[in-house]
């Protein structure tokens, strides 16, 4: 066995020696080969040679003739393999004089060298490619390849047959333009992004693509104008710029003025819309939707209170507290009860926004003794192991609610265990 392992690192040995002197050779063929010669390489029959010319090609000879002389030959060449990679490294060498060569490959028999020259097209920024790449896109949208590609020429023809292209219902893959059309960062985007006709529940893709165009492109200090917009949209198609306005408006630098625009709104708005315009004001959290919010809870229809509590529940400190525990102890519906003891709890549970710890463990006994359902009262002993080490009255409470609520025991004493206290 000993004697097998030696033979064969000797063997091995020979071996790279060989290859090390097979590898000189090809070098000093290079050292004095002219351009045509280099380019002849690509056929040998030796794959080291070919890497080797390929290399040259790439990076190592900067020679304009060599560009010239490879370009010319890049049809001619037999092998799929070598007329891939050359497409590569002309890329790479990125001369302006083989861009014609590789131009002309986009409309190659062999979808592989396709491919390789709409990639190449991409890298050399070839902008007289752009009818051509155009072509292709419209045919295959899905194709990374040829987005990409035109996502990296900066022509404005590109962006000018985009366009035309949105602009055409019956074209099937719109959403995909627009998405590209913002990839480009093309300055008109967001104006045609923000369109009701996008936004019409025909296409779903296209509409959701217009929502993130907005998103991403929406201008600082835009809030009130993207409202305006989406007024005009129907309620589901609102809700998808939801969140864009929600940023919107708390960057905003007038954030007061923008709240007291909302309340406006509320008073005459039509009644689909008025979840947005209340779900905006959740969000904000300022004095003014507090105290809106707060004064909805008082209405007639059940649904409007509903719909407040759950606005109240998104508030991360502590002031809607009390508010949620009134409603409550005191709503005439138990669903609203319900309700506004689960979103409780909600805001209690963000222990890290609290500011004053004192007035959550106070809500939070407030769910155990009043709340009507078993559900919210433990998760209210769950939530309280939040405050336990900043607050010393959260053992005491857990006590007295295992000693006078016995249907809560098993609830405090897991809270205990997971606190390790005995």
């Amino acid at each position: 066995m000993k004697k097998q392992v030696k033979l064969f690192s000797v063997f091995a040995l020979m071996g790279a020696a060989v290859l090390a002197q097979d590898w000189n050779a090809i070098q000093a063929k290079l050292a004095g080969a002219d351009a045509k010669a280099v380019v002849n390489m690509l056929s040998s029959k030796d794959v080291y040679e070919r890497e080797a010319a390929l290399a040259q090609i790439a990076r190592d000879d900067a020679r304009p003739a060599l560009t010239r002389a490879a370009a010319d030959a890049l049809a001619a060449l037999k092998s799929t393999e070598i007329r891939v990679q050359l497409i590569a490294v002309l890329a790479e060498r990125n001369d302006p004089a083989a861009a014609p060569a590789v131009r002309k490959a986009l409309g190659d028999a062999d979808s592989d060298v396709r491919t390789a020259a709409v990639i190449a097209c991409g890298l050399m920024r070839d902008d007289k490619a752009a009818d051509a790449l155009l072509e292709m896109y419209r045919k295959a949208p899905a194709s990374e390849e040829i987005r990409e590609a035109l996502r990296r020429i900066p022509s404005p023809s590109i962006d000018r047959a985009l366009v035309k292209t949105l602009g055409t219902k019956v074209y099937t893959h719109r959403a995909a333009v627009l998405d590209l059309l913002a990839a480009r960062r093309y300055a008109g985007v967001l104006g045609l992004a923000m369109d009701p006709k996008l936004f019409d529940g025909t296409d779903m893709a296209l509409t959701k693509s217009a929502a993130a165009v907005i998103r991403t492109y929406a201008p600082e200090g835009g809030f009130r104008p993207l409202l305006d917009f989406a007024r005009k949209l129907s309620p589901s198609a609102a809700d998808l710029l939801l969140g864009t306005l929600t940023t919107t408006l708390n960057e905003s630098k007038e954030k007061v003025a923008n709240e007291q625009y909302i309340v406006k709104l509320l008073q005459s708005c039509p009644p689909d819309f008025v979840p947005v315009l209340t779900a905006l004001l959740g969000a904000s959290q300022g004095p003014i939707a507090l105290s809106v919010l707060s004064k909805r809870l008082e209405a007639g229809d059940v649904e409007t209170r509903k719909d407040a509590a759950r606005n109240l529940g998104k508030w991360t400190n502590e002031d809607a507290l009390p508010v949620l525990a009134f409603v409550g102890k005191s709503d005439r519906d138990l669903g609203v009860q319900n309700l506004a003891w689960r979103m409780l709890v909600d805001v209690a549970k963000r222990e890290e926004k609290m500011g004053i710890s004192n007035r959550a463990v106070a809500a939070l006994e407030q769910v155990i003794w009043f709340a009507p359902r078993r559900a919210e009262r433990s998760a209210a002993i769950d939530a309280l192991k939040l405050y336990a080490k900043k607050n010393g009255g959260v053992r005491p409470l857990l006590e007295r609610v295992a000693a006078e609520r016995l249907d809560l025991a098993d609830d405090v004493q897991q809270v205990k265990d997971e606190l390790n206290w005995k």
